[in-house]
């Protein structure tokens, strides 16, 4: 934990998620853009029997754009465990592990056909070796979709903690699109990206690497 010039902690991403876990659904609204989206479209075209990874799953609000395909396994990864306590309890069929994307993923090689990653690079410091591990671990034409928010600003919350109340902000890493695109093609992914735009405001991307 550090602080910044205005003594507002700064929490890594484990300790800020599972500090807000309880508030973190009401802010679902600025990722109502993103979620809106078809996902579907950019599956394969047989999509059954799918194995399924999301890093940096959270609460699981991406889970209902996959509920209703016939797929084999849904891995849901965070490395905060509130938030994955936070998942749907009828989503029985969705295997969730605690996990930190800094470091080696217990997975197999070729093990699945998606990796889905929505709103969580900006937490992750060595973003080379993420990418190296997702290669690693999908399937050869699997598919990496990437939901990218353009950050302008970092929010600042607030929690009460017993009488001590706490303003902190989440440490965070700045990555442009051309940033992505280069570390996707030096892990020799096939990069395609999407604007996404809402109010007529460009807020990120919706980025496809495809293992070659």
């Amino acid at each position: 934990m550090a602080h910044n010039s205005k003594y507002v902690k700064i929490l890594n991403s484990e300790e800020w998620y599972n500090l807000i876990s309880n508030q973190y659904k009401k802010h679902h609204s600025h990722l109502d853009s993103f979620l809106n989206l078809e996902i579907s479209r950019f599956l394969p075209r047989k999509h059954e029997n799918l194995d399924i990874i999301d890093l940096g799953a959270g609460d699981g609000r991406i889970f209902k754009h996959f509920e209703n395909i016939n797929f084999r396994k849904y891995v849901a990864c965070d490395i905060a465990e509130k938030l994955l306590e936070k998942h749907p309890k009828q989503w029985i069929k969705v295997q969730k592990i605690v996990c930190d994307l800094n470091k080696k993923l217990s997975f197999d090689d070729e093990s699945f056909d998606i990796a889905t990653s929505f709103f969580v690079l900006e937490h992750i410091k060595n973003l080379e070796w993420l990418f190296e591990e997702v290669y690693r671990i999908l399937k050869n034409g699997g598919k990496r979709i990437i939901g990218h928010f353009i950050q302008r600003r970092e929010f600042e919350w607030e929690h009460w903690k017993w009488k001590e109340h706490i303003k902190f902000k989440i440490q965070q890493y700045r990555y442009k699109l051309e940033d992505l695109k280069k570390i996707a093609e030096y892990n020799f992914f096939n990069f395609k990206y999407q604007e996404i735009v809402g109010k007529w405001v460009l807020i990120g991307y919706l980025i496809v690497c495809e293992k070659n």
